[in-house]
């Protein structure tokens, strides 16, 4: 079939994790056979394990979900005829955009994505550290001064840079109890996002130290198509950099607000967002509302036409982290 240049795909991170989400690719067989291949890595049948809510609260679980149903979702719709012209993916989604573009291969990341939620044991439990969202207009100049008023010597720091309305801050319980204060006399709102660890921040270090031999063993080949990494918000086919800025994940901010207009910039007039539940799509809006964005949530989903959908802007919900 033919299908229009400019599409850029995107796949969210934590926040997109559902129960039974890969249920709705398995009818179709690049889909399934992405299923197999990570069932025979982990050493269960992982759509069956994903099919209970409850299991889900467990990273591990929930991060090799977004691994897989974003791999599987874009070979789907690839055998379908869509050739993006870059992709991207916020926090742990960002290892699905690099096996979905051929830099890595696919068994590989799906036991480094398992370790590395098994290692966030080693960082602060959400009882002790965590991440929270500013929302609101201006959140961006907000947080600005809430850490370089509150950051100091200590550990609050931005988390990812949604866009223009949504910011998150990563740090102690009492560094964020201190920012909400700060942000709430600004006329903001900040929301603690519940069981998330304080990701992309300095009290991800002890993690980061144990994944680097992982990191080392990766067998790295220029991407079919560029990849927009987090720790850059720039697009690049560079295995070299694309290797750098994996190592810099979770101890670097995510730069999504540059990640959408780098989509923009590379060409992309149209984004198709591989998930359960509009995400990434609605951040993108907020920064680039000239875009057309289409969620494919299966492999019935519609691919790009000619004629983008109406652009409207507006609050998002919390982005993929992790």
């Amino acid at each position: 079939m033919s299908v229009r240049p400019g599409v850029a795909v995107v796949i969210a991170g934590e926040s997109g994790a559902r129960a039974g989400t890969v249920d709705a690719w398995l009818d179709d067989e690049p889909a399934r056979d992405v299923v197999a291949e990570a069932s025979a890595v982990v050493g269960r049948d992982v759509a069956e394990w994903w099919r209970d809510p409850l299991n889900l609260s467990d990273p591990v679980a929930a991060h090799v979900e977004v691994l897989v149903n974003g791999v599987a979702g874009y070979r789907s719709l690839a055998a379908r005829g869509l050739r993006p012209v870059v992709v991207a993916g916020h926090g742990v989604g960002e290892f699905a955009a690099l096996v979905a573009a051929g830099a890595l291969p696919f068994d590989q990341v799906v036991e480094l994505v398992h370790w590395r939620a098994e290692l966030l044991a080693l960082s602060p439990r959400p009882s002790c550290a965590g991440m929270s969202a500013v929302v609101g207009p201006g959140a961006g100049d907000v947080v600005r001064a809430v850490v370089a008023d509150l950051g100091g010597t200590g550990t609050l720091s931005v988390a990812s840079w949604d866009g223009p309305s949504q910011v998150l801050l990563s740090g102690t319980c009492e560094e964020l109890a201190r920012a909400r204060e700060a942000v709430l006399a600004a006329g903001l709102d900040m929301v603690r996002l519940p069981g998330r660890a304080a990701c992309h921040g300095p009290l991800m270090e002890p993690v980061a130290r144990h994944l680097a031999p992982a990191f080392a063993d990766l067998e790295w080949s220029a991407p079919d198509v560029p990849v927009v990494p987090n720790a850059a918000g720039r697009p690049t086919r560079d295995p070299d950099q694309l290797a750098r800025c994996l190592r810099d994940h979770l101890t670097s901010p995510v730069q999504w607000e540059a990640t959408c207009r780098a989509l923009a910039d590379a060409g992309a007039t149209t984004v198709v967002e591989i998930g359960p539940v509009p995400v990434l799509g609605l951040l993108v809006r907020q920064v680039r509302p000239d875009l057309s964005v289409q969620l494919a949530a299966g492999p019935g989903a519609p691919l790009p036409t000619d004629r983008p959908e109406p652009a409207t802007a507006g609050p998002a919900p919390t982005g993929g982290k992790t």
